[in-house]
C-alpha cells in the first residue's frame, strides 16, 4: 500500500468517525435494511420449502392407477419407482372384501411401514403388524364388531371354495378420520393368503418433495398405457402447497423491495445532510487543489464502508429476526444458508452506493469562491 491510499484511508476514517453522530443514523438505516432484507431472503428462501414438509403430513400428492381394468403389478410398481425416483414416501395398496361371520368387510393389503410414511396423520393405538398375521382393525369397524387390541379375529375370502376362516391377531386400532377407519389394514402377504394370488395392487400412493408443476411434469411421465397405468396429481395438497409457498414469496418480496426504497431515501437524506455541514471542507480541499474526482472518490469510500458496517451489522440481527418470526408464525426453525452474509452485505453497499451518488455529485462540483467567500 503506497502513500497515497494510507492518507486515502486515513481521509475516510477520520471523516467517518469525525461526524459520528451522523454516522450512527446513517448506519442504523442501512442496519435496518439489511436486516429487513436478510430476514425476510431467509424466511422466503426456507421457510416454503419446510412448509412443504409440513405439508407432506396432509397425504400423497401423487397417485397411479391402471388405465385400464387390469390391476397394477409389481413390474408397474417397479417401472413407477424407476421414473419417480427420490420420494417421502411410497406404498401400494389392495383392496378386496372378506367375512366376518358371514359380514362383508373391507380390507386393504399394504406395506404398513411405507403407508405411514405416506399417510403420517395415520394413529395406532396398540402397535404396527410386524408378523403375518397381524392386522390393524379401523376406529369404526372396532366399534362395530367390538374388536380389542389382542382380539382374534376369524377372517374368510368369500370365493373360496372350502371357506377356510384364517385367524388373525388385532396389533392395533387405527385411528385416521379418512375411509381407512372403515377397513381391516394388513400387510400384502397377509392378503395374499386369501386371495391366494401374487400381488396386484389397485393404487399406488407418493409423496414427492416437488413444486406444482414439476409434479404434473413427472405424472405425464410416470404416465405409460402400455403397462397399463395412469398417474395423477392429487390437487388439493399440490395446489395447497404451491399456493402457499407463492403468496409467501411474493409479498416477502414486495416488502423487501419497498424497504429497499425507504432505506435508500434514509441514505441521501442523512448524506445530504453531511454534505451541507462539509460545504466549508470540500471547497477548503478544492481550493488546495483537490479534483472533484478526488471527493466523489472520498464520499464513494465512506458510503462502501457504511455499507460493510450497517450490512454486518444487519445481516446479524436478520437471521436472528428471521429464526425468531418462523417460529412464532410457522414453528419452524429456520436453516441459516451461508450466503446470507455476503449477499446482504453487497446489497447494503449498493445501497449506500446509490443513496450516496447524488450528494456525493452535488459537493464534488461544488465552486470554492462561493463556500469560502459565505454564501
Amino acid at each position: 500500500m503506497n502513500t497515497q491510499h494510507k492518507m486515502y484511508l486515513r481521509m475516510i476514517t477520520r471523516s467517518f468517525f469525525g461526524r459520528l453522530s451522523r454516522v450512527l443514523i446513517a448506519s442504523l438505516s442501512i442496519a435496518v435494511g439489511a436486516a429487513t432484507l436478510s430476514g425476510l431472503g431467509l424466511i422466503a428462501y426456507t421457510v416454503p420449502a419446510q412448509m412443504q414438509q409440513e405439508l407432506r403430513s396432509y397425504g400423497a400428492n401423487l397417485i397411479v392407477v391402471p388405465s385400464g381394468a387390469d390391476s397394477l403389478t409389481d413390474e408397474s410398481l417397479a417401472e413407477a419407482d424407476a421414473v419417480v425416483g427420490e420420494n417421502l414416501g411410497r406404498a401400494p395398496y389392495q383392496y378386496t372384501n372378506l367375512l366376518y361371520n358371514q359380514q362383508p368387510i373391507s380390507a386393504m393389503g399394504t406395506q404398513v411401514d411405507n403407508a405411514q410414511k405416506v399417510r403420517p396423520y395415520w394413529e395406532i393405538d396398540g402397535s404396527v403388524p410386524t408378523r403375518e398375521g397381524e392386522i390393524l382393525v379401523g376406529e369404526k369397524v372396532a366399534e362395530q364388531y367390538r374388536f380389542a387390541v389382542g382380539d382374534t379375529v376369524s377372517l374368510s375370502e368369500p370365493t373360496r371354495e372350502d371357506g377356510a376362516a384364517e385367524n388373525l391377531t388385532v396389533s392395533g386400532l387405527l385411528h385416521t378420520g379418512g375411509p381407512e377407519d372403515d377397513l381391516i389394514v394388513m400387510g400384502l402377504d397377509t392378503l395374499n393368503d386369501f386371495t391366494g394370488g401374487a400381488s396386484e395392487y389397485n393404487l399406488i400412493e407418493y409423496s414427492v418433495n416437488v413444486n406444482g408443476q414439476e409434479l404434473t411434469d413427472l405424472a405425464k411421465e410416470t404416465t405409460d398405457e402400455d403397462a397399463g397405468m395412469e398417474a395423477e396429481v392429487v390437487r388439493r395438497v399440490s395446489e395447497s402447497e404451491s399456493g402457499i409457498a407463492q403468496t409467501l414469496q411474493t409479498l416477502i418480496w414486495i416488502v423487501s423491495a419497498i424497504i429497499c426504497v425507504l432505506t435508500l431515501i434514509a441514505i441521501s437524506a442523512t448524506l445530504n445532510a453531511v454534505v451541507s455541514e462539509r460545504a466549508r471542507e470540500i471547497g477548503l480541499k478544492k481550493a488546495l487543489g483537490a479534483h472533484s474526482k478526488d471527493i466523489l472518490r472520498e464520499f464513494i469510500g465512506e458510503s462502501v464502508l457504511l455499507g460493510i458496517i450497517g450490512g454486518a451489522v444487519g445481516s446479524a440481527i436478520g437471521i436472528w429476526m428471521a429464526d425468531f418470526i418462523s417460529m412464532q408464525a410457522f414453528s419452524v426453525r429456520i436453516e441459516v444458508s451461508w450466503w446470507v452474509v455476503p449477499v446482504t452485505l453487497v446489497l447494503s453497499v449498493i445501497i449506500a452506493l446509490v443513496g450516496s451518488l447524488g450528494p456525493a455529485k452535488r459537493i464534488s462540483k461544488i465552486n470554492p469562491v462561493d463556500v469560502l467567500g459565505g454564501e
